[in-house]
Protein backbone atom coordinates (compact mmCIF):
# COMPACT_ATOMS: atom_id res chain seq x y z
CA UNK A 1 0.00 0.00 0.00
CA UNK A 2 3.12 2.25 0.03
CA UNK A 3 2.97 3.37 -3.87
CA UNK A 4 -1.07 3.22 -3.55
CA UNK A 5 -2.01 6.40 -3.46
CA UNK A 6 -5.52 7.08 -3.94
CA UNK A 7 -6.94 10.68 -5.78
CA UNK A 8 -9.58 12.56 -3.41
CA UNK A 9 -11.90 14.57 -5.47
CA UNK A 10 -13.64 17.87 -3.75
CA UNK A 11 -17.62 17.68 -4.40
CA UNK A 12 -18.47 21.74 -4.75
CA UNK A 13 -21.88 22.07 -3.11
CA UNK A 14 -24.26 25.37 -3.71
CA UNK A 15 -25.64 26.72 -0.45
CA UNK A 16 -27.81 29.20 -0.83
CA UNK A 17 -27.92 31.80 1.86
CA UNK A 18 -29.63 31.46 4.80
CA UNK A 19 -32.18 34.37 5.58
CA UNK A 20 -33.36 34.14 8.98
CA UNK A 21 -35.56 36.24 10.52
CA UNK A 22 -34.45 38.61 13.75
CA UNK A 23 -37.34 40.20 15.36
CA UNK A 24 -35.20 42.18 17.07
CA UNK A 25 -33.97 43.98 14.15
CA UNK A 26 -37.21 44.44 13.13
CA UNK A 27 -38.35 45.84 16.22
CA UNK A 28 -35.44 48.24 16.86
CA UNK A 29 -36.42 49.44 13.19
CA UNK A 30 -39.96 50.46 14.07
CA UNK A 31 -38.59 51.96 17.47
CA UNK A 32 -36.04 54.15 15.81
CA UNK A 33 -38.86 55.53 13.44
CA UNK A 34 -41.03 56.14 16.14
CA UNK A 35 -38.53 57.84 18.55
CA UNK A 36 -37.43 60.14 15.14
CA UNK A 37 -40.59 60.82 14.30
CA UNK A 38 -40.96 62.39 18.32
CA UNK A 39 -37.48 64.06 18.23
CA UNK A 40 -38.72 65.54 14.78
CA UNK A 41 -41.61 66.88 16.48
CA UNK A 42 -40.18 67.82 19.33
CA UNK A 43 -37.06 69.79 17.60
CA UNK A 44 -39.49 71.68 15.44
CA UNK A 45 -41.30 72.58 18.86
CA UNK A 46 -38.16 73.74 20.32
CA UNK A 47 -37.27 76.01 16.98
CA UNK A 48 -40.62 77.35 17.06
CA UNK A 49 -40.71 78.18 20.86
CA UNK A 50 -36.84 79.38 20.39
CA UNK A 51 -37.96 82.18 17.26
CA UNK A 52 -41.28 82.78 19.65
CA UNK A 53 -43.76 81.65 16.32
CA UNK A 54 -47.37 83.17 16.88
CA UNK A 55 -49.24 80.41 18.54
CA UNK A 56 -52.98 81.08 16.52
CA UNK A 57 -51.48 80.06 13.22
CA UNK A 58 -52.89 76.97 12.88
CA UNK A 59 -50.12 74.92 12.07
CA UNK A 60 -48.04 75.96 14.66
CA UNK A 61 -51.24 75.51 17.35
CA UNK A 62 -51.27 71.82 15.58
CA UNK A 63 -47.23 71.38 16.06
CA UNK A 64 -48.15 72.65 20.39
CA UNK A 65 -51.22 70.72 20.30
CA UNK A 66 -49.21 67.26 19.09
CA UNK A 67 -46.38 67.65 20.98
CA UNK A 68 -47.56 68.96 24.40
CA UNK A 69 -48.55 65.81 25.63
CA UNK A 70 -45.02 64.67 24.60
CA UNK A 71 -43.91 67.57 26.73
CA UNK A 72 -45.96 66.70 29.76
CA UNK A 73 -43.96 64.93 31.50
CA UNK A 74 -40.95 67.25 31.72
CA UNK A 75 -42.77 70.62 31.73
CA UNK A 76 -42.14 73.08 34.26
CA UNK A 77 -39.15 70.81 35.59
CA UNK A 78 -37.08 73.83 35.14
CA UNK A 79 -37.68 77.74 33.93
CA UNK A 80 -37.14 78.79 30.45
CA UNK A 81 -34.57 81.12 29.71
CA UNK A 82 -34.99 84.22 27.64
CA UNK A 83 -32.10 85.83 25.75
CA UNK A 84 -33.09 89.34 24.33
CA UNK A 85 -36.10 87.78 22.10
CA UNK A 86 -35.32 84.34 22.06
CA UNK A 87 -36.95 81.79 24.54
CA UNK A 88 -35.45 78.25 25.13
CA UNK A 89 -37.49 76.08 26.77
CA UNK A 90 -35.71 73.83 28.75
CA UNK A 91 -38.43 70.92 29.38
CA UNK A 92 -38.23 70.45 25.80
CA UNK A 93 -34.63 69.92 25.54
CA UNK A 94 -34.73 67.42 28.45
CA UNK A 95 -38.10 65.95 26.79
CA UNK A 96 -35.93 65.09 24.00
CA UNK A 97 -33.10 63.11 25.49
CA UNK A 98 -35.87 61.54 27.83
CA UNK A 99 -37.33 59.91 24.79
CA UNK A 100 -34.04 59.36 23.12
CA UNK A 101 -32.87 57.43 26.47
CA UNK A 102 -36.18 55.61 26.35
CA UNK A 103 -35.69 54.66 23.23
CA UNK A 104 -32.45 52.94 23.57
CA UNK A 105 -33.53 51.43 26.45
CA UNK A 106 -36.20 50.03 24.79
CA UNK A 107 -34.15 48.43 22.04
CA UNK A 108 -31.94 47.63 24.39
CA UNK A 109 -33.96 45.41 26.38
CA UNK A 110 -35.50 44.20 23.32
CA UNK A 111 -32.45 42.88 21.72
CA UNK A 112 -31.83 41.43 24.78
CA UNK A 113 -35.00 39.77 24.98
CA UNK A 114 -35.06 37.97 21.80
CA UNK A 115 -31.50 37.16 21.92
CA UNK A 116 -32.29 34.88 24.90
CA UNK A 117 -35.07 33.43 23.02
CA UNK A 118 -33.10 32.48 19.70
CA UNK A 119 -30.82 30.67 22.04
CA UNK A 120 -33.59 28.40 23.31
Amino acid sequence: MSGDHTSRMAEVVYQRPVYRYYPSTYIAWVINWVIGIIEFMLALRFILELLQANPSSQFIAWVYGVTAGLVGPFANAFPSFYFGGLAIDVSTIFAMIGYAIIGWLLIRLFSFVFSAVEAI
